[in-house]
Formats: structure tokens, C-alpha cells, sequence
């Protein structure tokens, strides 16, 4: 009787094209490896710290600085608790981890939230740009009349499009010719007789600025300000990077034999900032 044939093992879907595949973390990696965080574990940690304080810690810094800054040290800690250290567990290192891991989920959140609006933004400066186009390129075309050279200029300049960056460079190279158009006493009078007065030309070079702006917003670096919620959870993770720090030393000074991390530039500054608060966790509330 013939052997049957092994049904071939389903090949694993490859990842869509241009989908963002996430370099795996540390505090993930960590956490992996650490107990797990009951609800009561849960209800403990929370209670550490109140809300205000660690809202007033997050304002105070960027999240994704915080996020790389903890990064670090989390993994510094998972090297320093392969030995038991006194008044710092396992279960605290996976808390820390499991924030942290919050943290990058909530900036993820922001960059998405902050792009919406920033394309919102320029949609709404796009339209008045290119209602500004329009009128300036009818205007330059009346005070042209008769001069095919100046037409000319006009007509290569004068770009209709979709494109934000293509409108800007339009309007620039149309606003520089009625500047240029007004530097002459007939040209100035020419020019205010089709509407490109003064007025008119400064608030179209303040709309260029706005549409640059928000191109630059847009695509560029800049992922807007932290959320409220963001900066909840940034406030949290630096709260409990002090109390890891604050505890470690504390072993270290009772005579364990462990390196201290060097708190980063965000953990310094806070707790510089805030010096009369110690950072002590306040007292938990006994477990249900």
C-alpha cells in the first residue's frame, strides 16, 4: 500500500507591502520573561502614585524622549535583578515594563491623532491659497495686457494642482512678480487698479508662510504636543524609574553588592524639579 503524502505545512502570509513592522522592544522582550500583573498587582502599582503626580511629571517632558530614556533603563534593571535585590521584585520590574510598553502605545496613538489633524490644517490652508492664487494670477494677467514677455512669466508660474508644495511654489513665484510689478510708481498704480494692492499682497505672502508651515507640520518631524493621556502614562513610567532608583540605592547603601543606573536627562530633570517630593510611593492600599 503506498504511503501517503504529508500534507504540506500552510506557508505564513507575508506581511502586506508597505506595512510598518515593529522593532521588537525591550521593556517587551522583559516582560515576556517576568510574572505576570494581576489586577490586584494592578490596583497596588496604580495606587503608588496619584494621578497629579505623575501628570506633573509628564508635562514637564516629551514622551517619546521618556520612552527611550526607559527603555534603557528597564533593560539595566532586568541585568541588575538576575540576583534578588532587596525592596525592588520582579513584579515591579514587570510593571515598569508593562508602562513603558503603554507609553509606546500611547505615543503611537498621538503621532496618528496629531497627523489627522495637521492634514485637517492644511486642507483648510490649501483652499484659501489657492483662492489666493487665483486672484493674484488674474490680476498680473490685466496689468500684462500687451506685454507677451510679462504674460509669459505669468502663465509659467501660474500652476493649478492638488499638490501642497507644488501651490506654494506657485504662489511664491506669482507673489514675487506683483512685488515686482509695484516697484515702479506706474506699476503701483497699475497694480492697485486690478486689486493687488499692498494689503492684499502682505496677507498672501502671510498664507504662503502658513501653507510652508503646514507642509513642513505635515510632513515633516514635527509629532505635535503629548496628549493628556500620554502624558499620564510618561508621568507614571518616571515615577516609578525614581522609585526603582530610590530603592536600589537604598540596597546598595545596606551593603548589596549591585551597579546603580544612571537616571537620564528627563529623570534628572524632574526629580531636580521637584525636590521636595521624594518620590516615595504613597502608602498602597491593602490588597482585596
Amino acid at each position: 500500500m503506498a504511503a501517503k503524502k504529508k500534507a504540506a505545512a500552510p506557508k505564513k502570509a507575508a506581511p502586506k507591502a508597505g506595512a510598518a513592522q515593529k522593532t521588537p522592544r525591550i521593556a517587551m522582550k522583559l516582560l515576556n520573561t517576568l510574572p505576570p500583573i494581576d489586577a490586584r498587582r494592578r490596583k497596588l502599582y496604580l495606587a503608588a502614585f496619584t494621578h497629579e503626580q505623575c501628570a506633573s511629571w509628564g508635562d514637564r517632558t516629551k514622551a517619546n524622549s521618556v520612552f527611550a530614556e526607559s527603555e534603557r533603563f528597564a533593560g539595566f534593571l532586568g541585568d541588575t535583578l538576575k540576583k534578588p535585590v532587596t525592596g525592588y521584585s520582579l513584579h515591579r520590574l514587570a510593571w515598569l515594563c508593562q508602562l513603558i510598553t503603554e507609553l509606546d502605545d500611547a505615543i503611537d496613538g498621538d503621532a496618528a491623532a496629531n497627523k489627522t489633524e495637521q492634514r485637517t490644517e492644511r486642507g483648510g490652508v490649501f483652499a484659501l491659497a489657492d483662492r489666493a492664487r487665483r486672484r493674484l494670477a488674474s490680476g498680473l494677467m490685466a496689468a500684462a495686457t500687451g506685454n507677451a514677455l510679462f504674460l509669459k512669466e505669468i502663465t509659467d508660474r501660474n500652476e493649478t494642482t492638488q499638490v501642497a508644495h507644488t501651490l506654494e511654489s506657485s504662489l511664491t513665484g506669482l507673489l514675487q512678480l506683483a512685488l515686482r510689478l509695484r516697484r515702479s510708481d506706474d506699476g503701483e498704480l497699475l497694480a492697485d487698479d486690478v486689486g493687488l494692492t499692498q494689503d492684499f499682497l502682505s496677507s498672501v505672502s502671510a498664507m504662503t508662510d502658513q501653507l510652508r508651515l503646514a507642509n513642513e507640520r505635515t510632513f515633516g518631524g514635527d509629532g505635535g504636543n503629548d496628549s493628556m493621556a500620554t502624558n499620564l502614562v510618561e508621568g507614571r513610567v518616571l515615577r516609578e524609574m525614581a522609585f526603582a532608583l530610590r530603592t536600589l540605592r537604598r540596597a546598595k547603601e545596606d551593603g548589596e553588592v549591585l551597579k546603580l543606573p544612571t537616571p537620564g536627562a528627563n529623570l534628572t530633570s524632574v526629580t531636580r524639579r521637584a525636590a521636595s517630593d521624594t518620590a516615595e510611593p504613597a502608602t498602597p492600599p491593602k490588597p482585596d
